[in-house]
C-alpha cells in the first residue's frame, strides 16, 4: 500500500514537472522529433539575444514589475498593518476579505474590471503603460499581502510602535524607522513572489496594454506563431526568472 502511494505521488509529480521541463528540453535541442531530443545547442537562445524585440521586451517587463512589486509596497504595507491591528469582527471581516477575495477573481475578471473602469476620463488609462503596472500590482497584493501580514504576526508589533510612540515618533517616523526594518525579510519575500507573478503575467496584460506595450509573455505568444524554438527559449528564461525568486524567497525564510 506504501509503494502504491509513493507511485501514484511519483507519477502526478511527474505530472506536474513534465510541462514546465518540455520548454526547456526543447530550447536546448537541436531537435525533437521522436520520444526523446536529439542534439544540444545554443542557438534559440542566441537568436533570442541578437532580436531586439525581446530585449525590448524584457526591459519592459522588468519595468513593469519593479513598479508593480514599489506599488505593492507602498499600499501593501500599511494596508497590511491596519488590517493586523484593526480588532473586532470588522478587522477579522477585512483580514479575510483581503487575504481571501482577491485570490478567487480570475485574472480575466480583473482585466476585464481594470477595462470598464479606466476607460473613461478622468481615469483614461486603457491601453497605456501605467495601466499595465497597476493590473500586475493586483495581481501581486493578495501574495504579498499575506507574507506582510505572516511578519507582523511573527513581531510585537503593537508593542514597538507604542514604544516608539512614546518616545515622541510620528506616524511616518513609525513606519519608516521601526516598522518597515523589522518588517523587511517578509517585504523582501512578498516582492520576490510579486515580482515573479508580475514578470509572467499574459491574461491581464493581453487585456489591457495598448500596442506599444509589449512585454515578454505578449511577445513570447506572438513568437509561437513564427518561431516556436525561440518561444521555448523566452518561455524558459520566465521559467528560470521564477525559479531565482524562488531560490531568493527561500534564502530569505531560512535567514
Amino acid at each position: 500500500m506504501r509503494a502504491l502511494g509513493w507511485l501514484l505521488f511519483g507519477l502526478f509529480l511527474l505530472y506536474l514537472l513534465l510541462p514546465m521541463l518540455a520548454p526547456v528540453v526543447y530550447s536546448f535541442s537541436q531537435m525533437w522529433l521522436g520520444l526523446l531530443p536529439e542534439g544540444f545547442t545554443l542557438a534559440w537562445y542566441r537568436r533570442v539575444l541578437q532580436d531586439p524585440r525581446y530585449l525590448e521586451a524584457a526591459l519592459l517587463s522588468l519595468r513593469v514589475a519593479l513598479l508593480a512589486v514599489l506599488l505593492n509596497v507602498a499600499v501593501g504595507v500599511p494596508t497590511a498593518y491596519v488590517a493586523y491591528t484593526w480588532t473586532g469582527r470588522v478587522g477579522e471581516g477585512l483580514r479575510r476579505l483581503l487575504q481571501v477575495l482577491p485570490l478567487l477573481v480570475p485574472p480575466l475578471v480583473v482585466g476585464l474590471g481594470f477595462l470598464l473602469a479606466f476607460n473613461r476620463p478622468p481615469l483614461a488609462l486603457s491601453g497605456t503603460f501605467w495601466i499595465v503596472v497597476f493590473g500586475h500590482a493586483a495581481l501581486g497584493f493578495p501574495f504579498f499581502f499575506r507574507t506582510v501580514y505572516a511578519g507582523l504576526a511573527g513581531i510585537e508589533v503593537r508593542l514597538l510602535m507604542e514604544a516608539a510612540q512614546a518616545s515622541g515618533a510620528g506616524l511616518l517616523a513609525r513606519m519608516r524607522y521601526v516598522l518597515l526594518p523589522n518588517l523587511l525579510p517578509a517585504v523582501l519575500s512578498g516582492s520576490l513572489v510579486a515580482f515573479a507573478i508580475s514578470m509572467g503575467e499574459f491574461e491581464v496584460t493581453s487585456m489591457v496594454a495598448g500596442f506599444g506595450t509589449v512585454t515578454l509573455p505578449l511577445l513570447l505568444f506572438q513568437s509561437l506563431r513564427e518561431d516556436f524554438r525561440a518561444a521555448s527559449a523566452v518561455a524558459s528564461v520566465l521559467l528560470y526568472t521564477t525559479l531565482l525568486a524562488l531560490a531568493g524567497l527561500t534564502l530569505l525564510k531560512r535567514r
